[in-house]
């Protein structure tokens, strides 16, 4: 069997590995110190948020604590990340940790949580004992981090849980903030990871799925402002998936699929019943700004907000109004060309 590879990553034991990542001194001692544990992630579950909160209960459940997942919605797209084992448990779970949720009201159950684990920059933090927010790949980094600190060998199982969590959040490796990830794919691959059959599982779509990509990506057009870089937009309605047949985790998903413009920025409006989802996706580009400006928040490279209650109309507005506020110009300055290119 494979052998699990163990860096130190405890606070002033750490020996600066994958990234540099040091684990709080104080949720190592609070998860060692305490039992019934719930692991909750957050609404609309990716495969990270599954794959995080499935492995960290497998370790608890490795140092012989009663722990559980408390996940009620989980999409049939990402149900292989997810043992419905590890959600059930023989006594009521005290303790709960919230899990790649960077908001509190982004909670799947909502309520307060005892810890917080989450890799998005701008958590700000709400765990009533110990909080670790730091940047990482995938959330299920941080996991794996964790499980080294608190003395847990990782079996093939767990490794390959880990691994899922990290293809999730890079897109198939198709976003990749730096080398970082590609250091812990190549651990959890040494340590026994299945990394084929989580890539199979990860990359199976419905057919319907890749007819509106190709749909989509035929009605790209863009926002230009000066002193800006390029902004690639498109919008999706309501109907378009419904008439493809794609349900809402997969629609979800089409972002991932869509290439950003060299140097620039992806934005994807899709069209929901209470409102227009945005996805913000860039080459470099921080892409936080724009999203804090339009209620949202994420990561430098990958990030998202809800605008409740406005159309896509309204909703390409807000945005033009935000991207000329960040290019500091008129919003009358900032052109709009449905073209293949921004030129």
């Amino acid at each position: 069997m494979a052998a699990w590879v163990r860096p130190r990553w405890l606070e002033g034991e750490r020996d600066g590995l994958a990234g540099g990542l040091t684990v709080p001194r104080a949720l190592v001692a609070g998860l060692n110190g305490a039992d019934g544990f719930v692991i909750v992630p957050h609404v609309l579950p990716d495969v990270d948020a599954l794959a995080s909160a499935a492995a960290l209960c497998t370790v608890l459940r490795h140092m012989g604590k009663r722990a559980r997942v408390e996940a009620p919605e989980v999409p049939d797209l990402h149900a292989w990340v997810l043992d419905p084992a590890l959600q059930r448990a023989d006594a009521a779970a005290a303790v709960r940790i919230a899990v790649d949720t960077a908001r509190p009201e982004r909670l799947q159950v909502p309520g307060p949580v005892t810890f917080c684990l989450d890799h998005h920059e701008d958590n700000p933090g709400f765990g009533v004992e110990a909080d670790w927010v730091t940047p990482a790949p995938s959330c299920t980094c941080l996991v794996a981090a964790l499980a080294d600190a608190l003395g847990v060998e990782a079996d093939g199982a767990l490794a390959t849980t880990l691994y899922a969590g990290l293809l999730g959040d890079t897109s198939g490796f198709r976003e990749v903030g730096g080398p970082d990830a590609f250091a812990w794919a190549e651990r959890f691959a040494r340590s026994g990871a299945d990394c084929g059959a989580a890539a199979e599982r990860f990359h199976r779509r419905s057919p319907g799925f890749w007819a509106l990509l190709a749909e989509v990506e035929g009605a790209m057009g863009w926002l230009t402002a000066p002193g800006a870089p390029p902004l690639a937009a498109v919008a999706v309605t309501v109907d378009q998936p419904r008439r493809h047949g794609i349900g809402p985790y997969e629609h979800a998903m089409l972002p991932t699929h869509l290439s950003p413009p060299a140097g620039g920025v992806l934005v994807v409006l899709q069209e929901g019943v209470q409102g227009v989802r945005l996805r913000f996706r860039s080459r470099g580009h921080d892409v936080l700004p724009l999203a804090h400006l339009l209620g949202g928040g994420g990561h430098p490279t990958s990030a998202g907000a809800q605008l409740r209650g406005i159309g896509l109309d309204g909703a390409q507005e807000r945005l033009v109004a935000a991207w000329a506020h960040l290019a500091g110009v008129p919003a009358g300055s900032v052109r709009r060309r449905a073209a293949a290119s921004p030129v």
